[in-house]
């Protein structure tokens, strides 16, 4: 079988959760099987590793200006089908093959359209709605996301397969203190010091939220943890920085923008919390790696969030700056449970894995290899 996967997302530099998934689905994937015949398209040249793959994936470079999934892809799968066609987000070309399949990771842009420019929001609703029309099989990153799919698009449930996002358990575990001395000393941190934040600034992350929660915090139990918000500016990052430097605390709230994948790891282990208050995520990645270093995480109880972390945190209410600052100020003042709860968070993590996440998606493009869905080769026969 050859499978065709757009793999431009994987190839971004500044990965966030997307980028992160498209790059460990590929890699688990060329792992786990040599058999089928793989074809990674690409709007930009390749990163090194992408040439470091078995001989059963090749590359294929296709640099196009605009609506290169939608235009570029349908080119060329007129030209040069494949038997399975794999989009790791919510878009199809217009000409795909019977047997395409996208990854839906959220529909944000549904119950939060202030978070986008109207542009956006107005393509990634159309993308979706054509994509979940015409798709053989949808993946969804949790089952959270798997029914908000249902319900807004009258998609079929037994079209949708949730398969969840994971954590690289080689890159984030649990460290000592003195395997992130250097880390915590470049950004000017605390061991056990701060609570921490990370994703990109955006409304939907409810950062402004979690900044008067934290207030109230410093307030009224005068509490010494810093808060660490680290993150990519997203749409609207504008009044979330405003709001940060209106608080009068930029000793105490500091902003350490983009994090490189590399220092992650010692971020998460020095934290004596994770927290990520989102008023919706599609799955939520931060607190399951926060989880897999043995860090507590506080969470929000909506969405996909209280799927992910189980009973290995604390859960608060998005809307309630109270509830924020209740959940948060549990962990701080419990050394017992902060302990408890890493220990929970490590044992929930390992279940989370890549390879699971690449084996559950290759026997999903494997079941459509049926005779009601023909291989490329035996067409016109």
């Amino acid at each position: 079988m050859t499978i065709g996967l757009e793999a431009e997302r994987a190839n971004l530099p500044n990965p966030t959760g997307v980028e992160v998934y498209a790059a460990q689905l590929i890699k688990h994937l060329a792992k786990l099987d040599q058999r089928n015949q793989y074809v990674l398209y690409f709007r930009t040249k390749p990163q090194d590793w992408f040439y470091k793959l078995p001989s059963n994936f090749r590359i294929k470079v296709m640099p196009f200006p605009k609506f290169w999934t939608q235009l570029r892809l349908s080119w060329e799968m007129i030209w040069h089908p494949v038997d399975v066609l794999v989009i790791l987000a919510s878009a199809l070309p217009f000409i795909h093959p019977k047997n395409s399949i996208f990854t839906a990771h959220d529909i944000a842009y549904e119950f939060f359209p202030e978070a986008f420019t109207p542009f956006m929001r107005n393509y990634l609703i159309w993308s979706t709605r054509f994509a979940a029309r015409h798709a053989a099989k949808i993946i969804a990153v949790s089952d959270s996301t798997k029914h908000d799919l249902v319900k807004r698009y009258q998609v079929s449930p037994e079209n949708v397969k949730t398969i969840h996002l994971a954590v690289d358990h080689s890159q984030l575990k649990p460290l000592a203190e003195g395997e992130v001395k250097a880390v915590l000393d470049k950004f000017g941190l605390e061991y056990k010091k701060y609570i921490l934040f990370i994703g990109t600034l955006q409304p939907r992350k409810n950062i402004k939220r979690l900044v008067d929660a934290y207030i109230q915090l410093k307030k009224e139990k005068g509490i010494e943890e810093k808060l660490v918000i680290a993150g990519g500016k997203g749409w609207l990052f504008e009044p979330i920085l405003k709001k940060i430097n209106q608080a009068g605390m930029q000793e105490e709230i500091k902003f350490l923008g983009y994090i490189e994948e590399a220092d992650k790891c010692a971020l998460y282990n020095g934290a004596v919390a994770l927290t990520l208050p989102a008023l919706y995520e599609g799955f939520g990645l931060p607190p399951l790696e926060a989880m897999a270093c043995g860090v507590s995480v506080v969470v929000s109880n909506v969405s996909s969030l209280p799927e992910v972390v189980g009973e290995a945190g604390v859960m608060v209410d998005p809307n309630s700056t109270d509830s924020i600052a209740q959940g948060l100020f549990k962990i701080l003042s419990d050394k017992n449970l902060q302990k408890e709860l890493g220990e929970k968070g490590i044992a929930r993590a390992r279940q989370f894995t890549w390879a699971e996440t690449a084996r559950k998606t290759l026997a999903l493009l494997e079941s459509l290899n049926t005779p009601d869905h023909p291989r490329v080769e035996d067409l016109g026969k």
